[in-house]
């Protein structure tokens, strides 16, 4: 048996555009497609300078004047959000209505130096005095009962 020792050169070109990559060597051409990327619209993104916390004041500044009591629980805030940002986590925003809540229990464990509710009972809140004054005077006729 002989053995003849011989080299071939290869050429070729990798094309990558969005989800779809083109490989071609020499003459040959393949294709191939990638399913889309989902963790990109998993990604919650804010306007600059709005934070979490700032969804959370609002949510319950339109819960309260929906409702037209200054009474609500955090699942109530998390529903009228998660509406509108599809992209919240609903343990993170939990974890941002207790950080907001200074007379909470599990507080302590969540610090943020905010104060926009009152606990009121075992997962019910109430928006502070303070905050339901940014609420027009005339959806304002209930909040304080």
């Amino acid at each position: 048996m002989r053995e003849v020792a011989f080299s071939i050169p290869v050429s070729g070109v990798i094309r990558i555009d969005g989800n779809s990559i083109t490989i071609i060597v020499n003459r040959a051409e393949t294709n191939i497609s990638l399913p889309p990327d989902d963790r990109q619209e998993k990604r919650l993104s804010l306007e600059v300078g709005k934070t979490i916390y700032d969804i959370i004041l609002e949510t319950a500044q339109k819960v309260v004047r929906g409702t037209g009591l200054n009474r609500f629980s955090g699942p109530d805030l998390f529903y009228e959000a998660n509406g509108k940002y599809p992209q919240l986590k609903r343990n993170s925003f939990m974890a941002r209505v207790i950080a907001s809540t200074p007379d909470h229990p599990s507080y302590k464990h969540h610090k943020s130096n905010r104060d926009y509710f009152n606990r009121i009972g075992p997962g019910l809140y109430r928006l502070n005095d303070r905050y339901t004054a940014l609420i027009p005077k005339e959806e304002r006729t209930l909040l304080n009962q």
